[in-house]
């Protein structure tokens, strides 16, 4: 494992426009707050980084990685023994186009749908508050109020770091469905072309602050990767209500706890660990299971120690 994290920073070191740092803290860079040390960390800030990496990786075919966009969905173990790519400032930029906005995916959401809004351009109001990257709201699908990003997408740049190839996809070429799509799970998403609605300021401004409050009313404000559980049969049956009908809000293990304001939270209360978290899902699970018939399944994703998840 010594001999890669050495290579790495001798291959790459001096190439990258971007950074590598090895033993890097994972809990700063998610929601959840949880995590522990990376092997090597690299924040990429081109396309040429993305070919650079991505030859390094095929000539390293046994090392683990991942990409990690907004760290919104994830949850870290005390050590993950790979490489973590991650969009830096260069792969984040925010601009127009006519009626289109082109949003570097290490964006965050709401500060595209504030921009976007300056620019008197609406539509994407119904996000407000979804945290994490742009990247990441793409690649799952996000969506409230019945509605979701894919409605707002245009055409989607990124780079197959498998394949070491570029790809464009229009709205058209991605299949779409429940918080998901069929993109790769190797595909470093870079670049989202946005097709939005000319609107006045203040109606935009209006309808984010709107959506905001809903939404800081019904989440916790606890640290937390938001819902664990994917809805069974939505709308009609809905994880939360499952979860909270048995009893389980306010059950804590360790720092991990299901949210007493929204069941299908399970928010970090103080240095919650992974192990804490895993053990009050499997109890919700089981009972679940036990009460309803209803195999629940993770919407977070869950990283191993040495596993490669490329959908972070």
């Amino acid at each position: 494992m010594e001999d890669w994290r050495r290579d790495i920073g001798k291959s790459l070191g001096t190439k990258l426009r971007g950074s590598i740092r090895l033993n890097e803290e994972m809990a700063p860079y998610t929601t959840y707050r949880i995590g522990g040390s990376a092997d090597v960390f690299v924040e990429v800030e081109s396309v040429e980084d993305l070919q650079k990496v991505a030859g390094f990786l095929a000539e390293h075919p046994k090392v683990p990685w991942q990409i990690l966009g907004g760290g919104t969905n994830v949850l870290y173990p005390e050590h993950y023994r790979g490489v973590v790519i991650h969009p830096g400032k260069g792969l984040s930029k925010i601009k127009k186009k006519e009626d289109r906005v082109i949003a570097g995916a290490g964006a965050e959401l709401l500060e595209v749908i504030k921009q976007a809004a300056e620019w008197s351009l609406g539509g994407m109001d119904f996000l407000a508050g979804i945290p994490g990257s742009v990247g990441g709201a793409l690649k799952g699908n996000a969506g409230a109020f019945g509605r979701r990003i894919a409605e707002c997408v245009e055409l989607v740049r990124g780079f197959d770091l498998a394949e070491s190839k570029e790809k464009e996809l229009k709205q058209e070429e991605i299949e779409w469905s429940y918080r998901k799509t069929n993109l790769r799970a190797a595909l470093f998403i870079y670049e989202i072309v946005l097709k939005l609605e000319p609107r006045p300021i203040m109606e935009c401004m209006h309808e984010i602050s709107r959506v905001l409050s809903e939404r800081m009313a019904k989440n916790p404000s606890e640290p937390s990767a938001g819902c664990v559980f994917v809805n069974p049969e939505p709308p009609d049956v809905t994880a939360g209500r499952l979860i909270d009908e048995l009893g389980f809000k306010g059950r804590r293990i360790g720092d991990a706890m299901c949210s007493p304001q929204h069941a299908n939270f399970i928010v970090n209360v103080g240095r919650a660990t992974q192990a804490d978290v895993l053990t009050l899902i499997t109890e919700i699970k089981k009972a679940v299971k036990e009460r309803f018939g209803y195999d629940l399944v993770e919407e977070i994703k869950i990283i191993r120690e040495t596993m490669e998840e490329h959908n972070g």
